[in-house]
């Protein structure tokens, strides 16, 4: 049987609907040892924030609401993440090459090392930063407005955020890559300066002219080579479906989405 499987999704979907095939495929590699890359889109400008972050205290609820975009507390850590013109990648593993030895924050800087193997093969000089001050780390800021550790960045410009949830039998790790960035809109959101944030972040339109769609066979080609095997497409089944319905009705709810 196939222990890696890909799922490249034909459109975008609602923020409830990714965030819900997400946890459905970490809850995947519970019941079965395998791995998963996830390549999506969204069907509205959304911001996403940590699992352990107060959307009301690092989000302007009110302008998001009122611009039409949406909200969504994800289940992985990290900052605030506006989500829209951009490739977003999801990872969820319980495969040995992620828990012989591995904890977090190496499996996050082997998936990171894949990430700059994609964009290195376009020709674009990626390469996993040293990090920020600590004291950005414990702050508000939104994800794009400083690199840590082992995250992607091009020209000391960041230009991949991602954010993992671990335990001690799989992993889902997702990012998001900006195609292009509205800085207002995201400033606005997240309550920070748009100036700082084109300062700290690169978006692909930024770095390339290659198109979106040879991104991501650069991404699956990376993904190919770190598993050493085929990435085989993936459908989920009827049953698949039953369980994601139930996720998203979690994902689309205030009572998820406002707590911490």
């Amino acid at each position: 049987m196939p222990s890696w499987f890909l799922l490249c999704e034909p459109g975008p979907f609602p923020a409830a609907e990714n965030m819900a095939r997400d946890e459905h495929l970490f809850h995947r590699c519970h019941e079965a040892k395998g791995g998963y890359l996830r390549l999506y889109a969204w069907e509205r400008p959304t911001f996403s924030i940590g699992v352990s972050q107060k959307a009301s205290r690092v989000l302007d609820l009110d302008f998001i609401r009122a611009s039409g975009c949406e909200y969504v507390r994800r289940v992985t850590g990290g900052k605030a993440v506006l989500h829209h013109r951009e490739i977003t990648y999801a990872v969820a593993s319980s495969e040995d090459l992620f828990f012989r030895q591995h904890d977090l924050h190496r499996s996050y800087m082997l998936i990171s090392r894949v990430l700059v193997q994609a964009i290195r093969s376009l020709g674009v000089d990626a390469e996993l930063s040293k990090g920020s001050s600590s004291e950005l780390s414990r702050s508000h800021n939104p994800c794009f407005s400083f690199p840590t550790p082992h995250e992607v960045e091009v020209g000391n410009r960041k230009i991949v955020g991602s954010a993992q949830k671990r335990d001690h039998q799989a992993l889902l790790q997702h990012g998001s890559i900006p195609l292009a960035m509205d800085y207002d809109l995201y400033a606005a959101g997240a309550r920070f300066p748009a100036q700082a944030l084109r300062r700290s972040m690169a978006t692909w339109g930024d770095v390339s002219s290659r198109g979106a769609q040879e991104l991501k066979n650069a991404l699956v080609r990376a993904f190919e080579e770190f598993t050493a095997c085929p990435l085989v497409p993936l459908e989920f089944s009827a049953a698949d479906r039953e369980r994601i319905s139930s996720l998203r009705s979690k994902y689309a709810s205030d009572a998820w989405n406002l707590s911490v």
